[in-house]
Parts: C-alpha cells; sequence; structure tokens
C-alpha cells in the first residue's frame, strides 16, 4: 500500500499544477490549448486507482498519452520555453524508464523510484505551466 501512496501523491500534485493554467478572454492561443490538452492527459493519469489490479500497466499506458501531448506542447511553444520544456523532457523520459521498471518488477526500490521520478516530473510540468500561463 505504501507503494501506491508513493505514486498516487505526485499525481496529483501534476494534476493540481496543469489546473493553473486558464483560458483568456479572446480564447485560448495554440499553446494555451496544447496546455489544456497535456493537461487533460494527466488528470487522466490521477484518475488510475493505483491499488488496482494492473494499475501500472494503466499507468505505463496513459503515459503514452501523456507524452503526445507534451509533444503537442512543444510543436506550438518553439523556442519560446525552451528552458521549462527541457526539464520536462527530461524527466518525462527519467519518469517512463522508473515506470516501466517498475512494470518489470514491482519492489518498494522500483515503485519508490517511480515515485520519486513522477514527483520531479510535476516539479517541472509547474515551472512550465507558470512560464506558459504567463502567456495565456
Amino acid at each position: 500500500m505504501r507503494r501506491v501512496a508513493a505514486l498516487v501523491v505526485p499525481i496529483l500534485f501534476v494534476a493540481a499544477a496543469l489546473t493553473a493554467c486558464s483560458e483568456d478572454g479572446d480564447g485560448e492561443a495554440a499553446i494555451c490549448d496544447s496546455v489544456s490538452s497535456l493537461k487533460g492527459s494527466v488528470e487522466d493519469v490521477k484518475d488510475i486507482d493505483l491499488s488496482a489490479s494492473g494499475s501500472l500497466e494503466d499507468l505505463k499506458s496513459s503515459l503514452t498519452e501523456v507524452g503526445n501531448a507534451l509533444a503537442d506542447v512543444k510543436a506550438q511553444a518553439k523556442s519560446e520555453f525552451s528552458a521549462p520544456l527541457s526539464a520536462v523532457e527530461s524527466s518525462f523520459d527519467a519518469l517512463k524508464a522508473s515506470v516501466e521498471a517498475a512494470v518489470a518488477d514491482a519492489t518498494a526500490t522500483t515503485v519508490s523510484a517511480a515515485g520519486t521520478a513522477l514527483s520531479t516530473f510535476g516539479t517541472d510540468v509547474e515551472a512550465l505551466v507558470d512560464d506558459v500561463e504567463s502567456t495565456c
């Protein structure tokens, strides 16, 4: 159960960080739309019941959607947000590797590493959202 808690808390953090991006009165710019899609993908990850059988596989599958949404953000952001995007991409790669390791061998160590990677990803996403939010 501690392994599940180690993953749930960072997932909630990421979702809360992404909730900060809002629409402007004249409609959202392309980057704001992309960040909104990323937010939806992360919320889907948040909704995974990590105590259920197969939840790590569900998490791994959901990371594909997060990756696609992240690619859209990158395409829209161009060089304007290169520093936070680079950090998010790097932490996302580490997260994917950690989740794959936990899926392959769900030990306290691998699940804890996935939780740590998810927390780092959340911090990096929050920085990106803060930067993008200032343009929305």
